[in-house]
């Protein structure tokens, strides 16, 4: 049974032909892409050799014919048309992608860090079809991306917290913002740090662009 944040990850695959599971570790989301037929053929990427050998032995033998194992760091020259890039940093993700020869049409990602960063690096070439906050015993960043020919740039708030977060906020995102504007006005009682009272400027800027109720 996978996780809601695993879950969350694979309802957010578009039916495609291939898709690559980067990072894929045990192999969960990229196996349950098979048997629900979200993906006709699945790359499982790791760059750790027993984590492959792990979701190997997990894919049912049946779906072996459809499912492929790769030893690498990235997806190198791998062609996919989506990706599954997710429990990694943010800078790692955007490694990943800038060393990519083939850019996938669709990315699922979910950066465990630096998510301003990552959407920033997206909004050069994809738009963001959902960019939601998922809480799952912590908070997690859940984006959906599609490449775009002239995708539209992102304001300062959507960088920081995400499209689907400002546009259709959920319960998981009001109790976030929340938590932050608690978290950050404590800290600011006992120093005056300025990227502190930055960023608790940009929550309350969120909080009022959702409405003000939390």
């Amino acid at each position: 049974m996978l996780t809601k944040r695993l879950d969350k990850l694979l309802q957010l695959i578009p039916q495609c032909d291939v898709l690559a599971d980067v990072g894929c570790d045990h192999g969960y989301v990229g196996i349950q892409a098979l048997v629900s037929g979200r993906a006709q053929h699945v790359v499982f990427v790791d760059v750790s050799r027993p984590s492959l050998c792990k979701a190997r032995n997990n894919c049912p033998q049946q779906l072996l014919d459809r499912a492929q194992f790769v030893c690498r760091n990235g997806l190198g020259d791998i062609k996919a048309d989506c990706a599954v890039i997710a429990g990694m940093g943010g800078m790692e993700i955007i490694s990943i992608l800038q060393n990519a020869a083939f850019l996938p049409q669709n990315l699922v990602l979910q950066p465990n860090l630096n998510a301003p960063a990552v959407r920033d690096y997206l909004a050069q070439r994809y738009v963001l079809r959902c960019d939601a906050k998922l809480l799952d015993g912590k908070f997690y960043d859940m984006i959906l991306a599609e490449l775009y020919p002239c995708p539209p740039q992102l304001s300062a708030l959507q960088r920081e917290f995400g499209l689907t977060n400002l546009a259709e906020p959920t319960d998981d995102f009001r109790l976030y913002l929340a938590r932050e504007r608690a978290k950050l006005t404590k800290i600011l009682q006992s120093c005056n740090d300025e990227r502190v009272r930055t960023k608790l400027d940009l929550v309350r800027q969120a909080v009022a662009a959702i409405g003000g109720q939390l």
